[in-house]
């Protein structure tokens, strides 16, 4: 019977899932967004899928009893944050310390606003807090840094505490309590108490807390992740069981697995379910991991174009990052997250004139996948979209849009950018249309430039773009800035789910530590510190995997250490080359790690002459491998494309006028091939643009190239760096 592994990325506008065969290969459907229901979505993409597959309804059950694995990455928690629908959650706190929700931290006011804004008070809003402060009690209890008890818990103050917060109807406790990550005592007693009464209420209200959510440091930042755990962790796992309900049903033998925020696979009964709160844009950068391994670099920009979101982050020295205090829906939460930084700026997004200034104003808003473009006539008859603009100026094509599947209005479009920007303007539709694109283009390069990539060398990095809208941006966004390559692949419509199938199925778990490695002869003490919190670690992973039915020999362990030169406020993320700090050469090896990926990152000069090391927070990582999709090698052919691939000619606006661009099926296009613009490829689930100046070439893995041709030559001097990255992957 035939294997498959089908992996699906649900985002904020469309729903993309690829089947993968045991050999490697795979399809990709593509369908909106369901946000009432992402079961519904799901299945219409993986129909889609199937479609290509050529599997009919009568060879279906042989198909889903086929699949091995099943991963879905969706929206569903975050959405229970953004609707503040999640469960009536309970909070018990130290006391005098109620207001720490509520308040949170002065820097949570303006989380992604610009340095304009920032400076301006009545820019600056706190969040709604997810628990309300009538919800929060205080407990007389006090633990110091070192974990000593300087007051013991007052456990009558906790059982009359949570009597009055289930009589104010809370379906969830969260307990957070200073120090706790070095004695969670009064924590655990804590929840004992809470759990007895609960019982004895006849109710069923799970409780959470931080010491086993999040045991580090950062108080605040703690606290937002376990409220997070017990407010939307359950509305998830709903939507969650739903898709797995439809795949049984159909067939499917396995639980449904998730992705999370940090890269890796679990199931979707996995405990700790906020880990996984924003899984969406993980798949994308592990995906690019992988494409970095293929074409021989460590460095690569990876950007997501999609209908709502353009999501960007930077892979440096092979080195995935995490960001363990992420900025997350105005929060700072102790969740373990890919450094993945986004903006409100895709496909989708809204098209205005601001009343004040009579300017173009772009979202942040989006259509989404629902009510979508308004040539998708789906609901939205007022607002223009980025999109709209692509079908006016003939990049898009409005008989394949989606495959074809999904009928278009131009007209409508036209009528409606007409009436709401052009005329307002003053401007020719369609020289409008393009300043819009140029405008969201400048935008997602601004954020890439500016914002993502400040202190590193643009020279040093290739630009990966992905997602639906990324190859028909990615020129646009890629610019004049000096990057060393920029490349993009034919499965980029549905990227982040290709790279979630990527994944290994893996658990993470930190904790803080206070190490620190003067003098050689003082590194007894913090060597046995990181090697018993890596021990703890461990214990716990393995106990979770092992009740997750793997075997032993299954599971492989990766310890890791968060180093810095003692002083410096930025630490770097250091996986051990040792599994224990028994001795002095133990020691030694992680240092030389750790200053190897330094001066990686970092220029020589922020290595002082006699070091200290501090390492503050460890973490292990613990892997099941699983079958994942290859990109598979092909004999290079020929640079001209196949006849079958040429679909012909259409006019696009470009430069304030009418251009006739080549046009081809990607699908058709084989390894070798070359082209230049002005041309337009297109896929059912993505469309790469190639302006005038600009030049492709397709690589034996079906990798394209994308360079600048300059005047009487064939390539540009980007070209010649390509070339050199391509011979480095094939060493």
């Amino acid at each position: 019977m035939a294997r498959y592994l089908v992996a699906c990325d649900a985002g904020g506008t469309m729903t993309d899932v690829i089947v993968v065969d045991e050999r490697g290969r795979f399809v990709i459907g593509k369908a909106p967004t369901t946000r009432y229901d992402e079961s519904v979505g799901y299945m219409e993409s993986l129909d889609e899928a199937l479609s290509y597959l050529k599997i009919g309804p009568a060879d279906r059950p042989a198909f889903f009893r086929g699949i091995e694995t099943a991963i879905y990455t969706g929206t569903s928690m975050l959405n229970a944050l953004l609707n503040l629908d999640g469960l009536p959650t309970g909070l018990l706190v130290t006391r005098g310390f109620e207001d720490m929700i509520v308040q949170g931290r002065g820097s949570q006011s303006f989380i992604g606003y610009e340095w304009s804004e920032i400076t301006h008070m009545q820019y600056r809003k706190h969040r709604v807090p997810l628990v309300p402060r009538r919800l929060t009690r205080g407990i007389t209890e006090r633990i110091d840094l070192f974990g000593q008890i300087v007051i013991p818990l007052y456990e009558h103050e906790v059982e009359r505490s949570v009597r009055e917060l289930l009589g104010l109807g809370i379906q969830a406790l969260a307990v957070v309590f200073l120090q706790s990550f070095t004695n969670s005592a009064h924590e655990q007693r804590a929840a004992e108490i809470a759990r007895r009464v609960i019982r004895e209420s006849g109710k069923k209200v799970p409780v959470v807390i931080s010491s086993e959510v999040a045991p580090t440091l950062r108080e605040i930042s703690r606290a937002n992740a376990t409220v997070i755990q017990a407010y939307a962790s359950e509305p998830a796992r709903k939507q969650l069981v739903q898709v797995e309900e439809k795949l049984k049903a159909a067939g499917y033998a396995h639980s449904l697995k998730t992705v999370l925020s940090y890269g890796g696979v679990t199931s979707i009964r996995y405990p700790r379910l906020f880990e996984t709160v924003m899984s969406g844009p993980v798949g994308g950068m592990m995906g690019a991991a992988y494409v970095a391994q293929v074409i021989g670099e460590q460095n690569v920009v990876c950007s997501d174009v999609g209908g709502t979101s353009f999501d960007a982050g930077a892979i440096t020295a092979g080195i995935v990052p995490i960001d363990r205090e992420p900025p997350f829906q105005q929060m700072y939460v102790n969740v373990p997250m890919l450094d993945i930084r986004s903006i409100g700026a895709g496909t989708g997004t809204y098209i205005r004139l601001d009343p004040d200034t009579h300017r173009i104003k772009l979202g942040p808003d989006s259509a989404g996948g629902t009510p979508g473009p308004v040539f998708q006539e789906t609901g939205n008859d007022e607002i223009p979209t980025v999109n709209d603009c692509n079908l006016l100026l003939g990049i898009l094509n409005p008989d394949y849009y989606l495959g074809g599947r999904v009928k278009v209005n131009p007209a409508k479009s036209l009528r409606v950018f007409r009436e709401k920007i052009a005329d307002p303007l003053r401007l020719d539709p369609y020289v409008a249309a393009e300043q819009c694109v140029n405008l969201v283009n400048v935008i997602m390069r601004e954020h890439l430039v500016r914002s993502l990539m400040v202190g590193h060398d643009l020279r040093d990095y290739v630009l990966l773009g992905y997602g639906g809208g990324g190859p028909l941006h990615l020129l646009g966004y890629a610019g004049d800035a000096p990057w060393k390559a920029v490349i993009t692949v034919p499965h980029a419509g549905a990227f982040s789910a290709w790279g979630g199938a990527c994944m290994d199925y893996a658990h993470r778990r930190h904790k803080s530590v206070s190490a620190v490695f003067a003098g050689r002869e003082a590194w007894r003490e913090p060597a046995k510190s990181v090697t018993a919190a890596w021990q703890e670690l461990e214990e716990e992973l393995l106990k979770e995997l092992l009740q997750e039915g793997f075997s032993r020999d299954q599971i492989e362990l990766e310890q890791i250490a968060y180093m810095r030169y003692f002083g410096q406020l930025s630490d770097v993320e250091v996986s051990s080359p040792v599994s224990r700090l028994r001795g002095d050469a133990e020691v030694e090896q992680l240092i030389a790690r750790f200053e190897e990926v330094f001066t990686q990152m970092f220029t020589l000069a922020g290595r002082p002459p006699q070091p200290t090391y501090h390492v503050a927070e460890v973490s292990v990582v613990a892997k099941v491998d699983t079958v994942k999709p290859k990109l598979a090698r092909h004999r290079l052919e020929g640079k001209k494309p196949p006849r079958a691939a040429s679909k012909g000619t259409r006019k696009v606006f470009q430069k304030g006028r009418w251009h006739v661009a080549q046009l081809f099926e990607m699908g058709e296009l084989r390894p070798g091939n070359e082209i230049d613009g002005l041309a337009v490829i297109e896929a059912p689930n993505t469309t790469l643009f190639v302006p005038h100046d600009w030049h492709v070439r397709i690589d034996e893995h079906l990798i394209y190239w994308l360079d600048r041709r300059s005047p009487g030559k064939s390539r540009s001097a980007r070209s010649a760096a390509a070339r050199r990255a391509i011979r480095g992957g094939r060493r």
